[in-house]
C-alpha cells in the first residue's frame, strides 16, 4: 500500500549526471533505512520511466522492496519499462493476486511481453487467476510466433460499423475509451468484424453527427497479417509515419492494433540484437547473466573463430621458409591482413544495416555490390599506394614495397566484394547476416591476403634477399 505523505513530490534528477548520484546515494540510505514514507515522496511526483530507471541503478531486493511500496496503478506502469531481468524477478516475487490486480491495467501486449519473461509454471498459475476472457485472449496471443505482428498488438482496440452513425460511433468510443489507452485511430469494420477503413477522431468532432461513418471513412487501410515479423511492422511505421496500424487474420478480420509506442521498442530491441550478433554473442545476455552462462552463449563463436584462424595460419605455413629468408615479412603481413578485414566489416556493417532498413533487397542487390567493389578498387589503390610509399621509405626496397602495394590493392577489393556478396548470400539461405557474415569476409582476407603477399614476396624472392 503507497504510504502518505503530505509533503511535496520531487522529481528524480536526470540519470547519469552528478546531481543524480547525489541524490541517488541519499535514496539508497533511505531504503537501508527504511524510511518508506520518505522514499514514496522522492519516487511519487517522478515519470514511470524515470522511477524504473532507479529500480535498476538497486539491487533486486532493495527494488523489489521499493516497488512494493506503490500502489497497483503505479505499479503496472513501471513494471513494463523495466528490462526484462526485473520483470522476471518481480513476477517470481509477486503473489498471483497481485499480479492479477496489476495486469487487470495493462494491454494485452504488455501482458504477453511480461508472461514470456517468466517461467512456464508461474505464467500459468497468473493465466488461471485472470478474468476467463482477458485469459483466454493471452493464451492466443502467446500462441502466435514470437517476434511477430501478433505477439507484439494489443488486443484492445478502437472499432465502430461503417453503419453507424456519427452520433453512435462518439458514444461508442466513450465507452471503449474507459478501457483503451491511446485511441489514435478509430477503425471502421463490417458486421463480420473485417476491417474497411478508418478515421481520425478529428472528423468525428467536426461532422455532422447524423452522417454515417461509411461516408466519411477513409478506404483500403494500411493492415498486417499477425504473422508479420516485427521488423518488417517497424518499417512500415517508417515508410508511412504511421501511429497506429491494424492486425487481421487469415480473413481480414481486425484482431488488434499496433501502436507506435510499441515499435519505437522494436527498433531499440532490433538494433541491440544486431549489434550482439555482430559480435558472435547472444542478444539475450545482460550484464548480470551469470558466468558459466555466458561463457556458454559466446564458447561456440569463438571455437568457430578459432577454426578459421587455424585456416589461415594454415596458408601461412606454405611460406615459412621465404619467412625465414625475409624476416620482414613476418612484420609486414598483419598489415594486409588486417586492413582487409577492416574494409570487409565496413563493407558487411552497410549492407547489412540496409538489408535490415528495407533500403536494400535481393532485387537491387547488384546496385549495393558494384558501389562496394568500386570503393573496394579505390581503398585499394590509395591505401595500396601509400603503404608501399611507406615501406620504400622504411626499409629501402622498391620490389619489397610494390609487393605489400599489389596485395594490399588486391585484398582491398577482395573485401569489398566480399563483403558485399556474403550478407546477401547468408540473406537467400535465411541465414541472420548480422551473426555469420563477419567470420566469413574475416577468413576469406586474412586468406586472401596472406596468399598474395606472402605468393608475391616468394615468387619476386631473389630480389628480396
Amino acid at each position: 500500500m503507497e504510504a502518505n505523505t503530505s509533503q511535496e513530490p520531487s522529481k528524480v534528477p536526470e540519470i547519469e549526471t552528478d546531481e543524480f548520484e547525489d541524490w541517488f546515494e541519499e535514496f539508497t540510505h533511505l531504503v537501508r533505512s527504511g524510511r518508506d514514507e520518505e522514499i514514496v515522496q522522492q519516487l511519487s511526483g517522478s515519470h514511470y520511466a524515470d522511477f524504473a530507471e532507479v529500480l535498476h541503478e538497486l539491487e533486486y531486493d532493495e527494488a523489489f522492496y521499493v516497488f512494493r511500496l506503490f500502489q497497483a496503478e503505479r505499479q503496472s506502469e513501471v513494471l513494463v519499462e523495466l528490462d526484462e531481468d526485473y520483470q522476471s524477478e518481480f513476477m517470481e516475487r509477486l503473489q498471483p493476486k497481485e499480479i492479477s490486480t496489476i495486469f487487470e491495467l495493462l494491454e494485452s501486449d504488455d501482458i504477453t511481453f511480461i508472461l514470456a519473461s517468466v517461467s512456464p509454471s508461474k505464467a500459468e498459475e497468473v493465466l488461471k487467476i485472470l478474468d476467463r476472457e482477458d485469459s483466454q485472449q493471452i493464451r492466443v496471443q502467446m500462441e502466435f510466433m514470437e517476434n511477430s505482428a501478433g505477439r507484439i498488438m494489443s488486443s484492445d482496440f478502437a472499432a465502430v460499423y461503417g453503419t453507424d452513425t456519427i452520433r453512435k460511433a462518439v458514444s461508442k468510443i466513450r465507452k471503449i475509451a474507459k478501457v483503451v489507452d491511446d485511441i489514435y485511430t478509430v477503425y471502421v469494420v463490417d458486421q463480420d468484424g473485417r476491417l474497411m477503413g478508418y478515421l481520425r477522431l478529428k472528423e468525428l468532432l467536426l461532422t455532422n453527427p447524423s452522417n454515417k461513418i461509411n461516408k466519411i471513412m477513409i478506404g483500403s487501410p494500411l493492415s498486417v497479417h499477425f504473422n508479420t515479423d516485427q521488423e518488417e511492422v517497424a518499417r512500415m511505421f517508417r515508410k508511412y509515419d504511421l501511429v497506429s496500424i491494424a492486425v487481421v487474420d487469415d480473413k481480414d478480420v481486425m484482431i488488434g492494433r499496433i501502436t507506435v509506442d510499441d515499435v519505437l521498442d522494436i527498433v531499440q530491441e532490433e538494433a541491440s540484437e544486431d549489434i550482439y550478433r555482430m559480435g558472435g554473442l547472444s542478444e539475450d545476455e545482460k550484464l548480470n547473466t551469470p558466468v558459466f552462462e555466458s561463457l556458454r552463449k559466446r564458447i561456440l563463436w569463438l571455437v568457430v573463430n578459432l577454426a578459421t584462424a587455424v585456416l589461415a595460419a594454415s596458408v601461412v605455413s606454405l611460406f615459412e621458409e621465404t619467412i625465414q629468408k625475409v624476416v620482414v615479412l613476418a612484420t609486414l603481413m598483419p598489415i594486409v591482413a588486417g586492413m582487409g578485414g577492416n574494409a570487409g566489416t565496413q563493407s558487411i556493417t552497410v549492407v547489412v544495416r540496409n538489408l535490415a532498413t528495407g533500403e536494400l533487397t535481393l532485387n537491387t542487390w547488384w546496385e549495393a555490390v558494384r558501389k562496394e567493389i568500386s570503393i573496394g578498387i579505390l581503398n585499394g589503390l590509395f591505401l595500396g599506394i601509400l603503404t608501399s610509399t611507406m615501406v620504400y621509405i622504411f626499409k629501402g626496397n622498391l620490389v619489397l614495397s610494390f609487393v605489400i602495394g599489389s596485395a594490399m590493392f588486391v585484398n582491398l577489393f577482395i573485401a569489398g566484394t566480399i563483403g558485399s556478396c556474403i550478407p546477401l548470400l547468408l540473406k537467400i539461405l535465411r541465414i541472420d547476416p548480422a551473426i555469420a557474415s563477419s567470420i566469413f569476409v574475416t577468413t576469406f582476407t586474412d586468406i586472401c591476403g596472406f596468399f598474395f603477399f606472402l605468393g608475391l614476396a616468394q615468387y619476386f624472392l631473389s630480389y628480396l634477399n
